[in-house]
């Protein structure tokens, strides 16, 4: 499996850039035996669980239970989030202290299907009821005969929404790990040309940070534990909050919770 043998390469792979937001993108990101093994574990599971709301992420099937995936699938997991791996993202990102997160609450095995697509966001960036704090997505790609031709490409957008900066197909052991914030900017939103029989797979894994405070409360907007959707120049699309009446995005705009 995935030792230590293997952290110096990987540490060289990922080379950090601030455009649009720090991010690395790795071609060839783990051993390519190991990641075809957790790939074709993949195929046999049943993502059964549908995530979130059709107009934002259609066709979106998830598995989060670590306990319910197989060998390969969890040692990939037990790397990226080893020590050893986190030490290395520290030294990259410029953070401290990084926490995974073994409950893999948003994250975990991500499936999707013909006609399938993820609006463009940012992600949630506090845990419900914690006083942790995200700081890190990697999306690591399990699909080995990808054509680039049924998109699926994962979009780096800036923070403004003017156009996508960068474009990662979601070939087998790609991977993209960058920041998360407000201006995080993501997503495949335009829908995927796969035949039926073939789906877009990935791994997802989030890092979080423990805020220090003296206060036994934090005060968090609500957007802050839900991922804000963003709209397209030119692309009749909505964005968070929209679908909404009048007063509940009035009280999105400026409703605190006490956590």
């Amino acid at each position: 499996m995935i030792d230590k043998k293997y952290i110096v390469g990987i540490e060289q792979k990922i080379i950090v850039s601030d455009d649009p937001y720090p991010n690395a993108i790795i071609n060839d990101f783990l051993p390519l035996e190991i990641v075809k093994k957790a790939e074709q574990e993949f195929i046999g599971l049943n993502t059964s669980v549908t995530a979130g709301s059709a107009q934002f992420q259609k066709t979106k099937k998830v598995l989060y239970d670590y306990s319910k995936m197989p060998f390969v699938l969890k040692k990939t997991i037990d790397f990226l989030y080893s020590q050893d791996f986190l030490d290395i993202l520290e030294k990259k990102f410029n953070l401290k202290n990084l926490l995974p997160d073994w409950e893999l609450f948003g994250g975990g095995l991500h499936e999707s299907f013909r006609g399938g697509f993820l609006k463009i966001h940012s992600d949630f960036t506090y845990m419900r009821k914690s006083k942790l704090k995200r700081r890190l997505n990697l999306l690591l790609y399990l699909n080995s005969d990808w054509d680039e031709n049924w998109g699926g490409g994962i979009e780096l957008w800036d923070k403004k929404m003017t156009s996508a900066k960068k474009i990662i197909l979601p070939i087998i052991n790609n991977a993209v790990i960058f920041r998360t914030d407000y201006d995080s900017n993501h997503g495949f939103p335009d829908p995927i040309t796969c035949p039926h029989n073939v789906s877009r797979k990935s791994l997802a894994l989030y890092y979080y940070t423990k805020e220090n405070t003296i206060l036994p409360i934090s005060i968090r907007r609500r957007k802050d534990f839900h991922a804000v959707w963003k709209k397209r120049p030119k692309v009749d699309e909505i964005k968070y909050g929209d679908n909404d009446p009048f007063f509940k995005r009035l009280k999105h705009k400026f409703f605190y919770r006490f956590f």
